[in-house]
């Protein structure tokens, strides 16, 4: 069963029954304590709405089909070249899910995680081309974690170092692996013999390649479970029992999402901060909040 049949089989199980699966999400990004600006981007896409939700407002929508697309971008570069690079992949991924979203209405089956990899290839080819045309942002790039929720299920894209985290029944699970040149080292059994700065190096970015491996995975998705999508800047200072400990809490996604980006700058703040977090709940009838979004109704 592919992920559209996923989410169609969930939205008609709520349909026949009195509960169905809701989220509850928000996104805060912070410039940090060393940086002159902040090169992050987020998205929070609800598709069913097509509508964008902006940062530091907490929305609650039914995951209607397909789904609800969330994404950290880290960007990199000089000139304020990672601020554009980031900001350019998170356009390009929701004009690429609107152009999906027009296709699906005549093709029901259409394959959600193809348009997932699809939309990273067509971000990578954007942001390197824009790089090329400008000699200020030659050489820009910048990660990308992208997570496509449905009703029961999660779809993960990376590329770089951005992580996404899923704490289900207690425990916190990174869904992603670094896509750094000392993990590199460990797949191949070469063991990582350098200082930990070049072992940090990205092997791949959006933008800084000609092509991509997108590395895909997924996950069950239930009632409590929470999903958090961040960049280095947060879990290279707040040490994972620390996020643990934050969304074990019985705080809102709102309180925890603040109190995670207020560790990072206790801890020094040396990068940009972003989160985005969401949970999700079973509830007696689906709730949407397009009004509070910019709704998007052309391709």
């Amino acid at each position: 069963m592919d992920f559209a049949e996923k989410s169609a089989e969930g939205s008609a199980a709520a349909t026949r029954g009195p509960t169905c699966v809701q989220v509850r999400v928000v996104a805060l990004s912070d410039i940090g304590r060393r940086r002159p600006n902040n090169e992050d981007s987020y998205l929070i896409f609800d598709l069913g709405a097509r509508a964008l939700h902006p940062e530091d407002v907490e929305v609650e929508l039914g995951l209607t089909p397909p789904g609800l697309l969330l994404a950290v971008a880290d960007g990199m570069g000089g000139h304020q070249s990672g601020q554009v690079a980031s900001q350019l992949c998170t356009e390009t991924l929701t004009g690429e899910f609107l152009r999906a979203l027009n296709r699906w209405e005549s093709d029901p089956q259409i394959e959600w995680e193809r348009v997932l990899t699809d939309a990273v290839e067509t971000a990578n080819r954007d942001v390197l081309e824009a790089g090329q045309r400008s000699p200020d942002h030659y050489g820009m790039g910048t990660t990308l974690t992208a997570a496509l929720m449905s009703e029961g299920h999660v779809l993960v894209a990376q590329v770089g170092d951005s992580r996404a985290y899923l704490w289900h029944q207690g425990s916190l699970v990174q869904l992603t692996r670094d896509q750094t040149i000392g993990n590199s080292m460990l797949a191949a059994h070469q063991g990582v013999k350098t200082d930990s700065r070049f072992a940090e190096m990205l092997v791949q970015a959006v933008g800084a390649v000609d092509k991509l491996d997108v590395a895909v995975t997924s996950a069950g998705l239930e009632p409590g479970d929470s999903l958090l999508i961040c960049c280095d800047g947060l879990y290279k200072v707040v040490e994972h029992g620390a996020i643990t400990e934050v969304l074990r809490s019985s705080r809102t996604p709102m309180e925890k999402a603040r109190e995670l980006i207020a560790r990072a700058n206790a801890a020094g703040g040396p990068d940009n901060i972003t989160v985005v977090l969401s949970e999700t709940r079973a509830a007696t009838s689906r709730a949407g909040s397009p009004e509070r979004g910019a709704s998007l109704w052309q391709s």
